[in-house]
């Protein structure tokens, strides 16, 4: 409702001046687990896959952060100086199709918070915070879903980029600050019943993120079977070439070796098309990265193929996210994580 809104607010605000992604900006923990309301847009991004007695099954849990290009230094409490929304989902494939739910809500009146400092970010009773013992607890409840998850790490974060300032296209203005939290170990519950699984958590914060001749990305996490995590993303222009690529591979010793956009390769393979949007995806790309000289082919293969996400009524984008595999193959681990899918629909506009 908040976009609504803006024509009126605008004249009677000024705009908002936002902070700049930089390079050579230090990560700093657990400051940066929290807020940065400086800057126009954040997320938490959790995905994860959970062994339940009913088979496996995906989770999303999702909180952004975004604040409205008006000024901030009205006195009014009324003055919606940041907006969060969440998302959350499960892919259950006895049931063929997400089970998702959202909420939304301007920051204050016990309504919204993301606190600066440590990370704390809820909306309408939905929440993800860090406790003092370095745990992960999350908290969505919805009548399509009740997840309730505890997450422990089991290594450390990986700053993406050249030490978390991540490049998103030709110039460096268009970056984010960007780290991920990979091989966590989840326990708790899923609609009441006991779970266990492994999951990632994507942190990122900018004020500029993408080209003007960007449509959307394509994006991939997984946790590896033998420990390692592996990150590749492309951001696609209007014909499908890619404006820039990146990402990281951290093996299981702990070395990390960050993507050049030459170091990937991006290839559509097997499409679905969804029977409500009609947007076409691509669920099974093949996906090729260069490490130590080698270069390295991924087939990913979707838990289901009907993974889409349409979050436009809450003003949010059109996507697919979805629960994914990639086999062992010649001397490489397999392993399970997420694949995103942006701008197939639709242009992305953020």
């Amino acid at each position: 409702m908040w976009r609504l809104a803006m024509p009126v607010l605008a004249p009677l605000l000024m705009a908002a001046q936002f902070a700049a992604v930089q390079p050579d900006v230090p990560l700093r923990f657990p400051a940066d687990h929290g807020a940065h309301p400086d800057f126009r847009t954040e997320w938490w991004y959790m995905t994860g896959w959970l062994d339940t007695p009913d088979g496996p099954q995906g989770f999303q849990i999702t909180f952004f952060r975004t604040r409205p290009d008006i000024a901030t230094d009205n006195p009014s409490r009324f003055t919606p100086r940041q907006v969060i929304f969440a998302h959350a989902a499960i892919a259950d494939p006895r049931h063929g199709r997400l089970r998702h739910a959202a909420r939304i809500a301007r920051e204050g009146f016990g309504l919204a918070q993301a606190r600066v400092g440590d990370m704390d970010v809820g909306v309408d009773g939905w929440r993800l915070w860090r406790a003092a013992d370095g745990r992960l607890h999350a908290r969505v409840t919805d009548r399509q879903l009740a997840l309730a998850l505890d997450v422990t790490p089991a290594q450390g974060v990986i700053l993406q980029g050249e030490g978390g300032y991540s490049r998103k296209g030709p110039h460096r203005h268009e970056a984010s600050h960007y780290y991920s939290w990979p091989q966590l170990k989840i326990s708790g519950k899923l609609n009441g019943k006991p779970v266990k699984g492994t999951a990632w958590l994507d942190r990122e914060w900018s004020s500029t993120l993408l080209n003007p001749a960007a449509v959307g990305w394509d994006w991939l996490g997984l946790n590896l079977d033998d420990g390692g995590a592996l990150t590749l993303f492309r951001v696609r222009d209007g014909k499908g070439g890619a404006l820039w690529a990146g990402g990281s591979h951290r093996d299981a010793a702990g070395r990390l070796t960050v993507f050049k956009p030459a170091d990937i390769t991006w290839q559509a393979g097997g499409w679905w098309q969804s029977p409500r949007s009609k947007a076409r995806w691509p669920v099974r790309p093949v996906v090729s990265y260069r490490l130590n000289g080698r270069w390295q082919r991924l087939r990913v293969a979707p838990l289901m193929a009907d993974q889409e996400l349409d979050s436009r009524m809450s003003g949010g984008p059109l996507y697919w996210e979805g629960a994914v595999t990639v086999a062992a193959d010649e001397g490489r681990p397999g392993g399970r994580g997420y694949l995103e899918l942006t701008g197939y629909g639709q242009a992305l506009r953020m």
